[in-house]
């Protein structure tokens, strides 16, 4: 097992384009792929990136939990770490339970 980095791929005038997010920080890498998925207009979906979904199956679980992105009242977002289908995945290191704002200090964000 061996993290490598975070493909990111889109069909564009019916091309298919690619971007690789590969700082060699896993948790940074997914957090900077997230916000440039979202802060662009690429008119597709994201339910997930297979070079993550394999980082974390061949062993990448063994160092890292998942988190999930919630928004509070005042559309603040948060960290929680109890699954449901509304929340927006990332990754923390193994064991530990960083808020939203110890989280984007981890990235740099």
């Amino acid at each position: 097992m061996g993290y490598v980095g975070v493909d990111m791929s889109w069909t564009e005038d019916g091309e298919r384009k690619f971007k690789v997010f590969d700082s060699g920080d896993f948790i940074s890498d997914w957090m900077h792929a997230l916000k440039w998925f979202i802060e662009g207009d690429l008119g597709e979906h994201l339910c997930n990136s297979s070079s993550v979904d394999h980082f974390i199956m061949d062993g990448g679980s063994e160092l890292y939990d998942s988190a999930y992105i919630g928004f509070d009242n005042d559309k603040k977002p948060y960290l929680y770490y109890d699954w449901d289908d509304r929340g927006l995945e990332v990754f923390v290191p193994k064991g530990k339970r960083p808020t939203w704002e110890e989280l984007k200090a981890m990235v740099k964000e």
